[in-house]
Formats: C-alpha cells, sequence, structure tokens
C-alpha cells in the first residue's frame, strides 16, 4: 500500500464516512443502470454489482435490500467503516450483499464474477486515489463487456470556493498536526467563509456539518479535481466513454439556454465542448456520469414495430402524485403528476398519456409492451397512437426498456 492511500485509510478509519443511515441513491438501480448501453447480457445469471468504496455502505445496504435478486459485493480499505457495514447487513439479515477489505490501487484479492461485474459504482471515491487513472483502469478490467460503471469525481469549478476554504485552512497548520485538533479553528475559518467564499454555494453550511462530513470537505488528505477536459482524457486514457450524466437535465442546453442564437451556436459545438460550456457558466460541484467500455454504445428508443414484445419498468426514480376528491359517486383522480429524480413535477393532462400513469403506478415489477399496448386500446387508443404513447413514455424516462 502506498503511502498517500495509507493516509487516506488513517484519515477515513479516524472519520468513518459517509455519516447517516442506509438509503436508496440515485442511480442505484442494476437493470436500470444496464438499459443505458445497446450491449446485451448473454446470461440471466443474477446480476452482479460492485460497490468500490462502499465506505460505511449506506448506498449499497439501500440497493441491496430493495434488490435482493442482486448480488452485491462492497469494497473499501476502510476497516473500521467496513465493521459498521457488516454489521449492518447482518442486522437487516441481507443474504445478497458481501464486504471485503480491499485496496482500489491494486484490488489483490478481489474476487471477480465470470465475465465480470455487470454493473461498479464508485461514488466520491476515485478523486481520493493516489493514482486515479491507473484505478480506474483496474475497475475497467473487471468490468463485464456489457456493463457499466456509475461514477461521481469531484468537478474543479463547481467545488473550487470550497478548495479555497481548504487551503487557506492548510495555512493554518504544520503537516503533523493531528486531524482533530484542527477542527476547531478549521471551523471557525468555514464560518467566516459562509458569508464570503462559500456565500450562495452548497457548501455554505461547512462550519456547522458533523465532524466525518466536515473532514472530508476541508481536511482531506488527498483528493483531485477535475474539468470537462480532464474528464474525456481520464476516460480516454482508461479505455472508457461518456454514456449519459445521471441527471441530464443538468447538462441539457436546450433546457439550460434560452431558444436563440445563443442555443444555436453552442448546439453547433461538438458534445465535449457543449458540456464544457455549461460547465463554465454553471460550475456543478460534481461529474456524475454513467460510463463504459471504449466500444460500448448508448441505448436509443424502442422501434415502434419492437414495443411489443419489449420488457418494461416504471422508472425506480419517478414519483407519481395524485390528488383525489371523494364524492357521492366515489374517488376522483383530480391531478395527476409525475416527478423524476429532483426535477420539478409535471402535470399530466387527462388522455392517453394519464391513462398509463394511472395503471402502471399500480403495477410493480416488469410488464410486456403488448399488456399496456392493450391497456391504451381498451381505453380506445389506436394502435398507432398506443405506440407514440409507449414511446413518449420511454423518452421522457417514466419508464424504461429492461434487458
Amino acid at each position: 500500500m502506498d503511502k498517500t492511500t495509507q493516509n487516506v485509510r488513517q484519515m477515513y478509519e479516524q472519520f468513518p464516512y459517509p455519516s447517516g443511515t442506509p438509503a436508496n441513491r440515485v442511480g442505484s438501480d442494476a437493470e436500470l443502470a444496464l438499459s443505458y448501453i445497446a450491449e446485451k447480457r448473454s446470461s440471466n445469471k443474477p446480476l452482479q454489482v460492485l460497490d468500490a468504496g462502499c465506505g460505511r455502505g449506506l448506498g449499497i445496504l439501500g440497493a441491496a435490500t430493495l434488490q435482493p435478486d442482486v448480488q452485491f459485493h462492497g469494497i473499501d480499505l476502510n476497516r473500521v467503516a467496513l465493521e459498521d457495514a457488516t454489521a449492518s447487513a447482518k442486522q437487516r439479515r441481507l443474504k445478497n450483499i458481501t464486504f471485503q477489505e480491499c485496496d482500489l490501487m491494486t484490488l489483490e484479492g478481489l474476487n471477480v464474477p465470470d465475465g465480470g461485474f455487470d454493473i461498479i459504482h464508485s461514488s466520491g471515491v476515485l478523486h481520493h486515489l493516489s493514482d486515479p487513472q491507473s484505478g480506474l483502469i483496474r475497475l475497467r478490467d473487471t468490468l463485464a463487456d456489457h456493463g457499466v460503471i456509475n461514477i461521481m469525481v469531484y468537478a474543479l469549478y463547481g467545488r473550487q470556493p470550497l478548495l479555497d476554504v481548504a487551503t487557506a485552512i492548510s495555512l493554518l497548520f504544520g503537516d503533523e498536526t493531528p486531524l482533530a485538533q484542527r477542527i476547531p479553528a478549521a471551523r471557525a475559518t468555514a464560518l467566516l467563509a459562509r458569508d464570503h467564499a462559500l456565500c450562495a454555494t452548497p457548501f455554505e453550511n461547512t462550519f456547522e456539518v458533523n465532524d466525518v462530513e466536515f473532514v472530508d470537505r476541508v481536511l482531506n488528505v488527498n483528493e483531485t479535481t477535475y474539468d470537462i477536459p480532464m474528464m474525456w482524457d481520464l476516460l480516454e486514457a482508461a479505455g472508457l466513454r461518456f454514456i449519459r450524466w445521471i441527471e441530464p437535465s443538468d447538462w441539457a442546453i436546450d433546457q439550460l439556454l434560452p431558444a436563440g442564437e445563443l442555443l444555436q451556436r453552442v448546439s453547433a459545438l461538438p458534445q465535449k465542448d457543449q458540456f464544457r460550456f455549461i460547465e463554465l457558466l454553471c460550475h456543478r460541484p460534481g461529474f456524475e456520469m454513467i460510463i463504459a467500455k471504449a466500444g460500448a454504445q448508448p441505448s436509443s428508443l424502442p422501434l415502434a414495430e419492437e414495443l411489443e414484445n419489449c420488457r418494461f419498468r416504471l422508472h425506480p426514480e419517478v414519483v407519481i402524485g395524485t390528488e383525489m376528491r371523494h364524492s357521492p359517486a366515489g374517488l376522483r383522480t383530480e391531478a395527476l403528476t409525475f416527478k423524476l429524480r429532483l426535477r420539478e413535477p409535471v402535470p399530466v393532462p387527462n388522455g392517453p398519456f394519464a391513462t398509463l400513469i394511472m395503471y402502471l403506478k399500480d403495477k410493480p415489477g416488469i410488464l410486456k409492451g403488448k399488456a399496456l399496448l392493450r391497456q391504451l386500446n381498451k381505453a380506445g387508443v389506436s394502435d398507432a397512437d398506443s405506440k407514440a404513447v409507449l414511446l413518449e413514455l420511454c423518452r421522457q424516462e417514466v419508464i424504461f426498456s429492461v434487458q
């Protein structure tokens, strides 16, 4: 284990990250993650998911609870965090999850399934490695050809105010000052920054977060931040490619820019430069994306003639809202909305779209396209219009096609 890795482990064992309780994080659904690329699995074996840098396991525990047919593997070099994660899994009686001490710089001892992992999660980890490129290449080597990596790394411009505060704090201490002794003066510095460097940023509250979060933010012993060109260079060097953002609307120029000459000019740029344009103006704090091996291709909407044989699920990150009215004639739906991730709720007008959403909201699991089309036909919708509705639900990510 190299010196930087040793220092990172020592820090996180003293302040085991993350704090909190298990939760269902965005992008954790295995079938959804695989739906983002065109490559198909050749096996019906249970999906194998690796959480590379699982910490205390809060994300992987939530995912394993909701996906009992998926096998989850959590690895980390933080022995204290792994003890917490293992105890939590045992307390919840989870049989589909394992934890293992493992250095991401070597992956020595990691038991890779035949054909590789279907999905790899690595959120907030890669940028703490002594050599992120080498670490990413090793993860790629454990990934199935049809697999995807759900990754989050720090973004340079979005975190610059926090980096400035961390740099200011570093001026106050020598290298040998223990982390715990730095916290009081560091908190006072962050409080001053609340009304200055951190004002109107996602990090305004840094002065008051718990010690675990505070150390991770401004006393971290090793981290790298990326801009778009650096990130794209990293992916290329690792034999990987960008597939999509976890939240595409954060980077969608047609949603962020007004119609007119500006939108036309930005639209004419290569994709990477479009993202660069948004990055320079909007200062995203992190890059949360789906990546895959260099030869992989993003999936596309099914063809109309394929819909009957497709298998669909309601998107696990969609929340359907209904407002009901009681009347002598019974219950009546007054308003219907759907909300994807952190976006604003979208009102759904009466019609075929609303008919299918109301049907889907009470139907967990996988449904054949034929059954969904039949439901619309029963409501008097033509075959052509039914297929158009189903495709629109896919386009808006209310449903997705399961491999």
